[in-house]
């Protein structure tokens, strides 16, 4: 009988290996990535186009694009298209973000027949009707002024405004003027340049047998790619700039605190010595932010510190929400939290504790077959090194307690700030 009154053997977790996927170049150029799992019959297959706010010539109309790709084709309804889908137990998302537009798509193998046709016409036959352009729009717009009212999304946005500029996509928000100046005309623009007729990369995981790989195969090899048919846009990246802006909305009794920077993504040496600082700051829990000024001082109920990495761009971000006749001082206190991981080293049972919060957080990440993939995906997308997630836990058990202090005095430094409220 499990005894629960004894606590289980505390383990070291030293190192993880993703398992083998199969990747084959289709004969149209596509490649297609395979997991195979015996352990439930559900297949997930993602499509991934490049194809998100880096290609847009008007604000959202990669986002708007992805959401009306369900809203009718040239022989069924939107709802007709829910429908089927609901019928056979499947669910689908389109999502445009950033970079990227990906479909995701989730079945039983024994429905193929029927429903991969269903979604090569949403990919390949949408008509983007007018009427449910114009109810979207609506409903964005009625979103979006609710949004407005809240601190926190003005200072989210403000702060990526001040970091990645003006003509930067990653800068880019919503407004009512953006969103009531996207026309139909737009989004097949947007669809036929970066859709229709171009490269993608598709990821299946699942319970694959011989029926199922060669169904999804047909269905890859069927889409007719054009690879001169994508107009080509070059980003350029910022440099960091160092602003403070404090925005007073009279009648308001909450400020918003967002101070950051731009950073680098992954594929930096530092990255990972970074994320381990970043932990201690501000990325948990028992952090020493959430120390500081939630269980201390009592300013707030939540402080957080993250790095968010994109294909073209990363940065850094402390974000809090406090009352606004405290804020300058829970500002106070951010600094120094960031100057005392510059100037005193941390404790080797601290930075012992965070690699083994770090690395139990990793594998709970790795939990289902489509989470991995999802790991897998990232190794393809963002151009990292074969080995890198392999490689994630046996660097993260290297960084120092000199790696600590050195990344803090390196980067946390120009910082922009932006208070709102």
């Amino acid at each position: 009988m499990l005894d629960r009154k004894t606590a289980p053997d505390f383990q070291l977790i030293k190192s993880h290996k993703l398992p083998e996927i199969n990747t084959q170049n289709l004969k149209n150029d596509i490649l297609f990535h395979q997991l195979i799992t015996k352990n439930q019959p559900v297949l997930g297959l993602q499509i991934v186009f490049e194809a998100g706010k880096c290609q847009e010539k008007k604000i959202g109309e990669a986002s708007f694009m992805a959401k009306m790709l369900l809203e009718g084709t040239t022989t069924k309804t939107g709802k007709q298209i829910a429908d089927t889908i609901s019928f056979y137990g499947a669910s689908i998302n389109i999502d445009s973000g950033h970079d990227f537009t990906i479909v995701s798509f989730y079945m039983l193998g024994k429905h193929l027949e029927h429903l991969l046709p269903l979604l090569k016409e949403v990919l390949q036959e949408p008509t983007f009707p007018q009427s449910e352009l114009d109810n979207l729009k609506n409903r964005s717009v009625q979103n979006l002024k609710i949004q407005e009212e809240r601190t926190a999304y003005l200072a989210t946005v403000k702060i990526k405004e001040e970091l990645f500029k003006e003509n930067h996509p990653y800068s880019n928000s919503s407004s009512e003027e953006n969103i009531r100046a996207i026309e139909r005309d737009d989004l097949i623009k947007f669809y036929k340049n970066n859709i229709q007729s171009n490269s993608f990369e598709a990821y299946l995981v699942g319970d694959i047998d011989a029926y199922s790989e060669k169904h999804i195969t047909d269905f890859i090899e069927s889409f007719e790619i054009k690879s001169d048919k994508k107009d080509k846009k070059t980003l350029q990246n910022p440099t960091n700039s160092v602003s403070k802006i404090y925005k007073e909305i009279e009648d308001n009794v909450q400020t918003s605190i967002r101070i950051g920077k731009l950073l680098f993504n992954q594929k930096h040496s530092d990255y990972i010595p970074f994320k381990v600082m970043n932990m201690i700051l501000g990325g948990y829990f028992g952090s020493r932010l959430m120390q500081n000024i939630r269980e201390d001082k009592g300013y707030t109920y939540g402080i957080s510190s993250r790095d968010l990495a994109f294909k073209n761009g990363s940065y850094f971000l402390i974000g809090t929400d406090v009352k606004k006749e405290i804020y300058q001082d829970a500002v106070a206190e951010i600094y120094k939290e960031i100057e005392r991981l510059k100037n005193e080293p941390i404790s080797e049972e601290e930075l012992e504790n965070v690699k083994n919060y770090m690395s139990g957080n990793f594998l709970g990440s790795l939990s289902t077959a489509f989470a991995v993939m999802d790991k897998i995906q990232d190794i393809h997308l963002y151009s990292l090194n074969s080995d890198y997630y392999n490689n994630y836990i046996t660097k993260l058990r290297k960084v120092t307690i000199e790696d600590v202090q050195r990344v803090a005095q390196t980067y946390l430094v120009d910082l922009t700030e932006v208070c709102i409220g």
